[in-house]
């Protein structure tokens, strides 16, 4: 493959970041199926994934019938046998938008695997958020948020804030929890009809922190908004969400906390990873940022805003 100088976006609290060497050819893909290459090189192919778009058919084939990005990235580079699939390298959920890696084998993407795991991964993400976020404004444009998520045991799909070894003890059956405080759920109960679907549910739940930094002020349709950067250190389900709700700023468009059904889509944006891989040149791709007024329409920035030291621009592009 090639290897060509390609500028690392700039972060709007820090200074510009070095040039870096990516070995890749990117440009723009056949948009009659629906997905843009972003990055591509003999071992992975990243994509500008659509909001509500699965990543793949489901681990038994579940959504096969559905459009999905792994099918139409594969459909894009003209593959015609069906066992040389695209594998996904991490999750996106189906709302979000943005970076999505896919490895050409299954050695590349159990090396990109471990690099998530250990959380060596960097992971940046774009957000519109209801309100005028006060908080960060007092505290210089940016805080960490560090609160544990959890499987929401009256919720099969939804997550909460919780500490786990309250929501799920090791070595206790959560029906049991239920007994003693009254209560009784149906998706507590299934979850609790194996020991085995009850530690899956403790293993997807635990610590979550998130860097916070606010990057404008604006409104969205008339409403008060703010953009923020938003820097996960760890990759629980639905972190995001929940914890821009536990600053009190839900995500535009969240209908699963915030039950927002007014806007076109969840604003939320997978903008940029870096992979540091130590046996090939390290990736660092990044997509460009559908948050702006002249991509969004109803969107108004401000155009920046002076706090304390650090010179908060409008947003990365």
């Amino acid at each position: 493959s090639s290897s060509s100088p390609v500028a690392t976006p700039s972060c709007p609290c820090r200074r510009r970041a070095a040039t870096v060497e990516t070995p890749a050819t990117t440009g723009p893909a056949d948009a009659a199926v629906g997905v843009t290459i972003v990055f591509r090189d003999d071992e992975y192919v990243a994509i500008d994934k659509a909001p509500d778009l699965r990543i793949d058919g489901g681990r038994h084939g579940e959504y096969a019938d559905e459009p999905n990005a792994a099918a139409l990235l594969h459909r894009t580079l003209g593959a015609t046998d069906p066992a040389k699939k695209m594998r996904h390298c991490h999750q996106l959920d189906y709302a979000t938008s943005g970076v999505m890696l896919y490895a050409a084998t299954k050695a590349a993407c159990a090396r990109a695997n471990r690099l998530f795991e250990a959380r060596a991964v960097r992971k940046r993400y774009l957000a519109l958020v209801v309100g005028r976020p006060d908080v960060l404004i007092e505290r210089g444009g940016a805080t960490t948020v560090d609160s544990p998520v959890c499987q929401d045991p009256a919720h099969e799909f939804r997550m909460m804030l919780g500490d786990r070894d309250a929501v799920w003890p090791a070595g206790v059956d959560r029906r049991d929890i239920d007994a003693a405080s009254g209560t009784t759920t149906k998706a507590a109960d299934e979850a609790s009809s194996s020991s085995s679907s009850h530690r899956k549910r403790r293993r997807h739940s635990g610590p979550a922190t998130t860097r916070v930094s606010l990057l404008a002020s604006g409104s969205y349709r008339g409403r008060p908004v703010a953009k923020l950067l938003l820097e996960p250190t760890t990759g629980r389900r639905h972190q995001l969400r929940l914890h821009c709700l536990h600053i009190g700023h839900p995500i535009v468009g969240d209908a699963t906390y915030a039950d927002d059904l007014d806007a076109p889509r969840m604003m939320l944006h997978a903008w940029d990873l870096a992979l540091p891989f130590d046996d090939r040149p390290p990736l660092r791709i990044h997509t460009p940022d559908p948050f702006l007024p002249d991509r969004l329409p109803g969107l108004e920035l401000d155009d920046e805003l002076e706090m304390g030291e650090s010179r908060i621009i409008r947003g990365p592009s």
